[in-house]
C-alpha cells in the first residue's frame, strides 16, 4: 500500500508492499488441494472395493479391513485439509515492503519476525528465476548486505525486475520515486477531501477579503 505509514519509524514512508505469488508460493498446497479432491471423488469406490477384497480374504483373516480404510481415508483427508489451511494462513502472514529507508521483510503466524536492510548497508542485490517462476512472472531476489553473510531473501516475489530497479534506483538516491509519492498523496488528499490544498484556500480567503473591501469602500 503506497504512502502507509511505518509505526515503529515515524516518518517512514511505504513505497511498494507485495507478498510472494500465490500460485508460485503455494505449489505443493495445489498438490495437496488435487490429492484430497481425489480422496473425496473416490472414496465409495475405494470402500466398495476394500469390501469385495475383506469378502475375499473373511475366510482366511479376521480384520475389519472396510472400518479401518473408511478410518484412514477419512483421517488422510482431515489432515490434508487442515494442511491446506494452514499454508494459505501462513503464506498470507509473509509480507514484502520497500520504504523510503529500507527493505523489510515481515513473516510468521503464531510467532511474528521481521528482517530488514537499510540502503546504506545493501552491498548488491541479485534476482533468480525457475521455470516455473518465469511462467507467473515472479522471482527470488537476494540483498546482500555489507557484512559477511548479511543477506535478506524475498521469495516468489511478483514482477521481480520491476522491484530490484525500485530498489537500485532507492540505493542510488533517486528523487523520482519521492516526487512520485508526492504527486500521488497529492492526489489522493484532493480526492478524499474534496477540497484544495491549504494554500490555495489562504489565497481564496485572501481574495474575498480584497474583493469585500473594495465593495465597500470604493463605491
Amino acid at each position: 500500500m503506497i504512502g502507509k505509514k511505518v509505526k515503529s519509524h515515524p516518518g517512514e514512508r511505504v513505497l511498494f508492499e507485495t507478498r510472494p505469488r500465490f500460485m508460485v508460493s503455494l505449489k505443493s498446497t495445489f498438490l495437496k488441494f488435487i490429492i484430497l479432491l481425489i480422496i473425496f471423488r473416490f472414496f465409495s469406490s475405494i470402500v466398495e472395493a476394500t469390501a469385495n477384497l475383506q469378502n475375499y480374504i473373511i475366510t482366511m483373516v479376521q480384520i475389519p479391513l472396510v472400518a479401518s480404510v473408511t478410518i484412514i481415508l477419512m483421517l488422510l483427508a482431515l489432515f490434508l485439509f487442515f494442511w491446506i489451511i494452514w499454508d494459505v494462513v501462513s503464506w498470507k502472514s509473509i509480507s514484502y515492503l520497500v520504504t523510503d529507508r529500507r527493505v523489510i521483510v515481515r513473516r510468521g503466524l503464531l510467532r511474528k519476525k521481521r528482517v530488514f536492510m537499510h540502503y546504506n548497508k545493501i552491498q548488491d542485490v541479485s534476482v533468480s528465476q525457475s521455470i516455473t517462476e518465469r511462467i507467473f512472472n515472479s522471482g527470488d531476489i537476494e540483498i546482500f548486505g555489507g557484512h559477511e553473510r548479511t543477506t535478506l531473501l524475498l521469495e516468489d516475489i511478483p514482477d521481480p525486475g520491476e522491484v530490484e530497479d525500485m530498489i537500485n534506483r532507492l540505493i542510488e538516491g533517486d528523487s523520482d520515486l519521492e516526487a512520485d509519492y508526492e504527486s500521488y498523496d497529492s492526489e489522493v488528499y484532493n480526492k478524499v477531501y474534496k477540497k484544495p490544498p491549504k494554500q490555495r484556500q489562504k489565497q481564496r480567503f485572501e481574495g474575498d477579503i480584497i474583493s469585500d473591501y473594495d465593495k465597500k469602500f470604493k463605491k
